[in-house]
């Protein structure tokens, strides 16, 4: 678990949450899974070892681990549980985005000439390839009859 540090911002090797300094002043940062408190470097820091306190799926010693994220999140003004429901939020949000990048479910159907109408109802071969996903193994579009359907 290491922290790397430039001017504007603080990110980890083992987590996608930064810290990013404020554009209006050079004292205050943001943690992205806190993002409405203005914290000072220092809180930042103890937001992101946080981060990797809880990111850690085999700590050497639980207990400790659980007692320094909850000496860290007293650091940030807020709770260990605060913190845990905020990141597992966040983490849920992302595997949702992962998930839809390849959901590809175009409605309505066009034709040929993308044209929606009474030929979306019917669409061609070569409408129902999808020329949007053509190529991409990942597409899981589903036929007409089908889409919207869960």
């Amino acid at each position: 678990m290491a922290l790397a540090f430039t001017t504007w911002l603080i990110t980890s090797d083992v987590t996608p949450e930064i810290a990013l300094r404020s554009t209006t002043s050079e004292q205050d940062w943001e943690l992205s899974w806190l993002p409405d408190r203005k914290l000072t470097f220092e809180q930042a820091v103890s937001g992101m070892v946080l981060d990797e306190i809880l990111s850690d799926p085999a700590p050497a010693d639980g207990e400790i681990a659980l007692e320094l994220a909850a000496i860290r999140a007293g650091e940030l003004g807020t709770t260990l549980r605060e913190v845990v429901v905020r990141l597992s939020i966040r983490v849920a949000q992302r595997d949702m985005l992962r998930s839809q990048e390849n959901l590809c479910i175009p409605t309505p159907h066009s034709d040929v000439n993308g044209a929606a109408g009474p030929a979306a109802a019917m669409p061609s071969a070569a409408a129902t390839a999808h020329s949007h996903c053509l190529g991409s193994r990942q597409c899981r579009c589903r036929p007409p009859a089908t889409a919207g359907r869960a």
